[in-house]
């Protein structure tokens, strides 16, 4: 037999080849960067490189590629402040590096504003402001990002004092070597002081748009003739969109049109253009504490359902302890602008260590705005209960029938209902009730306090939240109340070191009694981290007194902890441990409280 050699030895020079390549071929697990402390910067460099995982060292496309990522290393330098730096790369021993030498930071030493087309203009922004705008502090480090986003923000400053065509060129820098500081120019041509020449509505909508556009009417902020201002524009936005009824929200500006009168004036028409969304939603929610246990959220809407701008809503708030279902019918702009009607019918079970009752009842009061921020109300409530006094071994149900007239007052200035980061909170309500079996008035009050004391890239990066609240009962004290209309604290939204309820005095079989009064307060440190995920520490304290009056930091007890927040595009999911500081015992040595407490929700506590 014959064999062909030829094709076994071009197998062999195959082989070969490929034993060659494998030798002068590298797999790496990425590039060393050298010289580089700053975590932010050097996390930044790995990220924008090339990949040198796989590479061949005899490559001629390596030499190009080093002076790429050189490039990219000298420029994101740069960003931070370091002018000066030097990069240089190697590749040896089939490992790639790139050495940097920073050298020293720079620092802004100086932020100049030039209004190019009125340089006489003076009620503009001061140096310290556009500092502020720009989040920086003088003498501070170099930071090119907050540079470039200063235009933006110095535009938004100013078209909120009425210049609607602002515009800021891009910024010029000036170096000093030696001192190693910044100065950095905005030039802005203002076009003029803009004035509203009139209100053009653009409304889609399946129904009659002529019966949802005096809704949006009466939310507009500005009239004909008056001077344009951005805040207006956002607040428009933001209370249009708060509604539920609107998917999309446009608001434009006619190009500018010269004052006969005045050079330094100009006139614009606005036209706000509005579409209607999906007016029925449903949502699904839940939350847990270690004394409540499991708790689920339903809740269904409808939107506009007049045509007109009314909501109608149901929620079903049902857990272990406690169980709420309420049917709501809001309707806005009554009888007047702003004036809005919020009527329920409600039932509630609660079967807690202190009572048991069953509630229904009805509740209708009408809302006044003045302004964007304060609101008065006033109303009426029904309310039929029956409880069972779990203190009392053999006592009877208690029938409450009562009609009340709330009373309200609200101040709110916050940014965001479920996480504020800047702003004070005031609410305040007091119910008179007559009935049997006896005649009462609850009042309560909660103000909240929000302080942004960092920001960064993710909005308010610190925020100091504190509350306090309070809560008075005015009876007389000789006729029998359910034990239901007490106050009770302690658990999740109150003092979370303590269980449900549990706050104030009990009995042997750790009972809690309630009281007559009620005092709170608690701060709340909260860090965002990055952009889903944020830290909190508080420290909270409170009880309820036996007298109608409460008595602040008195025999209060304190509760402290921390927490994670995960931020959803809607509102963070919180999840808190918190602590006791008093473990505290019946007087036949029944421990009363647990070592800690466990809660998860939705929205932050306060």
């Amino acid at each position: 037999m014959v064999f062909n050699r030829f094709p076994i030895l071009q197998l062999q020079w195959v082989l070969k080849y490929l034993i060659a390549v494998a030798f002068f071929s590298i797999v790496v697990k990425s590039a060393e960067i050298k010289g580089v402390d700053n975590a932010e910067l050097l996390s930044l460099i790995k990220s924008q490189i090339s990949d040198w995982k796989n590479f061949s060292e005899e490559a001629i496309a390596n030499k190009f590629r080093l002076r790429k990522d050189e490039e990219v290393i000298k420029k994101l330098a740069d960003s931070f402040g370091y002018f000066d730096s030097e990069v240089t790369s190697t590749i040896k021993n089939h490992k790639v590096t790139f050495s940097v030498k920073l050298n020293e930071r720079y620092r802004f030493n100086d932020v100049l504003l030039i209004y190019t087309d009125q340089r006489d203009y003076k009620y503009g922004l001061k140096v310290k402001q556009v500092f502020d705008l720009i989040n920086i502090n003088y003498d501070s480090y170099t930071d090119s990002k907050q540079i470039a986003d200063g235009r933006e923000r110095i535009e938004d400053f100013l078209k909120k004092q009425g210049f609607a065509f602002v515009r800021a060129e891009r910024p010029i820098i000036e170096f000093d070597r030696e001192s190693k500081k910044i100065k950095v120019t905005y030039n802005v041509a203002l076009s003029g002081k803009t004035i509203i020449d009139g209100t053009i509505l653009n409304i889609k909508t399946k129904k009659n748009p002529k019966l949802i556009e005096s809704f949006v009417k009466n939310r507009i902020p500005w009239k004909d003739g008056d001077v344009y201002n951005l805040q207006k524009i956002e607040d428009l936005k933001d209370k249009l969109m708060t509604s539920g009824i609107f998917s999309a929200i446009d608001v434009a500006l006619s190009p500018p049109v010269p004052d006969s009168k005045d050079s330094k004036v100009c006139r614009a028409i606005i036209t706000i253009s509005v579409e209607e969304g999906k007016l029925r939603e449903i949502e699904i929610g839940g939350r847990y504490g270690s004394s409540e246990k499991i708790g689920v959220l339903f809740s269904w809407a409808h939107y506009n359902i007049d045509g007109k701008g009314s909501k109608l809503s149901a929620v079903a708030d049902i857990a272990k302890l406690e169980k709420n279902v309420k049917l709501k019918y809001d309707m806005y702009d009554l009888f007047y602008k702003e004036q809005n009607l919020a009527n329920k019918v409600f039932y509630k079970k609660e079967n807690v260590d202190a009572y048991n009752v069953s509630t229904v009842g009805a509740e209708s009061v009408l809302w006044q705005s003045f302004g964007k921020s304060f609101k008065i109300g006033a109303g009426g409530r029904y309310e039929n209960s029956k409880t069972k006094d779990k203190l009392k071994a053999k006592s009877k149900k208690v029938n409450f029938k009562a009609f009340g007239i709330p009373i309200g007052i609200n101040f709110d200035t916050t940014d965001s209902y479920l996480d504020p980061q800047k702003g004070i909170r005031c609410l305040g309500m007091a119910t008179p009730y007559f009935g049997k079996p006896s005649n009462v008035t609850i009042v309560t009050g909660k103000a909240s306090l929000y302080i942004p004391i960092r920001k960064n890239a993710f909005k308010n990066a610190m925020v100091i939240s504190m509350y306090t609240k309070i809560g008075s009962i005015l009876r007389d004290k000789k006729r029998i109340m359910p034990r239901d209309k007490f106050f009770f604290a302690g658990g999740n939204n109150s003092v979370r070191g303590y269980g449900y309820q549990m706050l104030g005095e009990f009995n042997n079989k750790k009972k809690p009694y309630g009281g007559e009064s009620l005092f709170e307060i608690g701060v709340e440190p909260r860090l965002r981290v990055s952009d889903d995920v944020g830290l909190v520490a508080f420290f909270e304290g409170g009880n309820v007194y036996s007298s109608n009056v409460p008595k602040p930091f008195k025999k209060m007890l304190f509760g402290y902890g921390g927490g994670v927040r995960y931020y959803t595009s809607i509102a963070p999911i919180r999840l808190d441990i918190a602590f006791p500081t008093k473990l505290r015992k019946t007087k036949k040595g029944k421990r009363v409280d647990s070592r800690f407490n466990l809660y998860i929700s939705v929205g932050q506590a306060f």
